[in-house]
């Protein structure tokens, strides 16, 4: 399907067709062909390019990234990452609220062990976003957004700058709450209008207080403005749709909704990874871009590592690995028989099983570990 989209909206491994005025036309090497690379993306933006036709019917995945570290030997690294991450947010947020500058490279250099844990093993930090949830709420989603946005990044095949750029809007994504009266940011109930519009204003405090700042990206400050907006119009500040929204945007807008979903919040529980997946793949094409609400959900899963799952045998277990080409056949590690009694852990590929005789093992149901006030942290060492 053609489909007419803004130059700063291009991502790797989506298909051109050719320049969306025909003057000046694309590079020879890239009409009718696939994006390799960030540089491929430039080469069309310094032509003075700024919309192109695609064919989003065709999309190239980006080759799977190896893990050079088991979970075991990278989960200490990633937990390391995570804490410091963590007092570097308090540390920021509370220089705002002083109404102090943010060093930025500061910031970057706090989502670089982040970005580098990912790289030896995605697994170990993205199971943080689900397990390390007992700081407050703020704080944490920070860190979560800076690891799932530098997830996706990285599954794009992003340039190392371009990702750490990414992690960096994650993390100061929500600065702007920094003047969000605390009554209200984190009101026990249902907002009233008056009370949301408070919150709406979020985006553009924080965009604004970077702005003055002066060494803050383009990119970063448009992700910080916009990551609410929608596809449809009807998100905020501006109300702008599709094309006129960032990429940064874009990918901050699924996770940061992700993340509260899959988070406690003052008025409800939290929701279990895949059911956060599921409401919000119900509202692509409305609320988020499809192509990259395809991709995180290709790079996060299904069932995400760390969810506890019950599976057709009657047995307990917590997911491991995912298995790109069969999102809903992981790798589980069982530690609860059929009447929840502890285990010698027992390791199932449910994608690769020869050598079960009769009906192949599967997921039945995704469990809040608090149904049984579990710890699954220690399951997955």
């Amino acid at each position: 399907m053609l489909e007419k989209i803004s130059v700063s909206n291009l991502q790797v491994g989506m298909f051109v067709i050719c320049s969306a005025t025909g003057c000046p036309p694309l590079p020879q090497f890239l009409s009718n062909n696939f994006i390799n690379c960030e540089r491929d993306i430039s080469a069309i933006s310094n032509r003075g390019i700024t919309h192109v036709l695609i064919d989003s019917s065709k999309i190239q995945e980006p080759a799977p990234q190896p893990q050079s570290h088991s979970y075991s030997d990278e989960i200490r690294f990633a937990r390391d990452a995570y804490n410091k991450a963590l007092e570097a947010i308090h540390k920021f947020y509370n220089s705002a609220a002083q109404g102090e500058p943010i060093n930025v490279s500061e910031c970057q250099d706090t989502v670089c062990p982040i970005i580098e844990s990912l790289g030896r093993n995605s697994n170990a930090s993205t199971s943080l976003t689900i397990l390390a949830k007992k700081e407050k709420y703020i704080f944490t989603h920070s860190v979560n957004t800076a690891i799932l946005s530098a997830l996706i990044g990285k599954h794009l095949g992003l340039e190392k700058e371009t990702v750490v750029e990414l992690s960096t809007c994650g993390l100061l994504m929500n600065i702007g709450h920094i003047w969000t009266p605390e009554n209200i940011l984190y009101k026990q109930g249902k907002l009233t209008g008056e009370e949301f519009e408070i919150i709406k204003n979020h985006p553009e405090l924080g965009y604004s207080y970077l702005k003055k700042q002066g060494n803050v990206s383009e990119e970063i400050l448009r992700g910080v403005l916009e990551h609410h907006e929608r596809v449809d119009g009807s998100g905020y500040p501006r109300g702008i749709r599709l094309e006129n929204i960032s990429r940064f945007a874009w990918i901050l807008s699924i996770v940061d909704t992700y993340d509260a979903m899959t988070s406690d919040r003052p008025f409800r529980t939290a929701l279990t990874p895949n059911q956060a997946i599921k409401q919000i793949y119900s509202m692509k094409d409305v609320a988020f871009h499809p192509r990259y609400l395809e991709h995180f959900i290709k790079c996060v899963g299904i069932y995400p590592v760390g969810c506890f799952v019950k599976l057709s045998d009657g047995r307990f277990g917590v997911v491991m690995s995912l298995n790109s080409s069969t999102p809903l056949k992981p790798s589980i590690k069982i530690v609860f028989d059929k009447k929840f009694r502890a285990i010698h852990p027992e390791y199932l590929d449910l994608a690769n099983q020869k050598d079960i005789d009769g009906p192949k093992v599967e997921i039945t149901e995704c469990i809040h570990p608090k149904t049984f006030k579990l710890e699954l942290d220690r399951f997955l060492w």
